[in-house]
């Protein structure tokens, strides 16, 4: 089993869109459409140690989405962490509170 790390945004099936950042299994290492996705530069391999979540997401997008919201803003902080649903919108995908949490806790070191 080998996992892609997709670069843009694919649509899958009609009502299916895989947002850059999201991780897809993939059976066969050698399937020609997951090569055909790398060769064109949509999604890379991804390689052990490359800190992807259970989930899929990557740790370092979820911190990225962090960095862009806004300290001041009731939307984006409440009780002193980054609001679900901000980083949901910023990131195109439901975030639990121990991602975020675990995000924000490698931001304050």
């Amino acid at each position: 089993m080998a996992k892609l790390r997709l670069l843009a945004t694919v649509k899958v099936a009609k009502e299916t869109t895989l947002r850059p950042g999201a991780v897809i299994e993939v059976k066969d290492p050698e399937d020609e459409q997951a090569a055909s996705l790398v060769a064109r530069g949509f999604a890379r391999w991804v390689k052990a140690g490359d800190g992807i979540e259970e989930d899929g997401l990557p740790l370092d997008r979820i911190i990225a989405a962090i960095g862009q919201l806004d300290p001041a803003n009731a939307k984006h902080f409440r009780g002193g962490k980054p609001e679900l649903k901000a980083l949901g919108e910023l990131l195109g995908v439901d975030i639990t509170a121990d991602q975020r949490d675990r995000a924000w806790a490698a931001l304050q070191g």
